[in-house]
């Protein structure tokens, strides 16, 4: 399977949006229900802009078709710009070929070369293939965020997790 890693533009709101509405169907684990999602292409096109100017936003690509994604929204604030915000998804049947893996590899570069010191992102305590992946990666839990999410009829704890950079010197 030939898989490319590129940034998304906003020409490919309709791919990204398809993909992420896939993702809500295949796992509760990511945050929108698969009806809450809608599609309105001027608003996810300019996510991707803005996405792209102050972080990034890459995709897996399997025949031209996005099929995961990760994205790093990082801020213009001088406190917190050395910090991006994860979220990451990968279609279930494209899961356990390492292509959330290489997506990470791909975020580090660009981490690194941006002066980005700090990644960070929530999951809940429940997603066990998820918390496994990201302490391999190099992410530690911080923290928990008790009750941080309601579905299937019942409450689940966030973990908070950081994966940090230090320069070399």
């Amino acid at each position: 399977m030939n898989v490319f890693y590129e940034k998304i533009t906003p020409e490919e709101a309709q791919q990204l949006f398809h993909c992420m509405q896939q993702l809500d169907k295949e796992t509760d684990f990511m945050l929108y229900l698969p009806e809450e999602r809608v599609y309105q292409e001027k608003k996810l096109a300019h996510f991707i802009q803005t996405t792209q100017e102050n972080g990034i936003l890459l995709g897996a690509k399997v025949q031209n078709q996005i099929i995961g994604f990760i994205s790093a929204q990082t801020s213009k604030l001088a406190k917190i710009k050395h910090t991006g915000y994860l979220v990451i998804g990968v279609r279930k049947k494209f899961q356990k070929n390492g292509i959330a893996t290489k997506l990470f590899e791909e975020l580090f570069t660009w981490a690194r070369n941006r002066g980005i010191r700090r990644l960070e992102l929530t999951v809940i305590t429940a997603n066990l293939p998820a918390i496994k992946l990201y302490e391999k990666l190099g992410f530690q839990k911080e923290g928990l965020k008790k009750e941080a999410i309601y579905m299937n009829n019942r409450y689940y704890d966030e973990f908070y997790m950081a994966k940090l950079f230090h320069e070399k010197r």
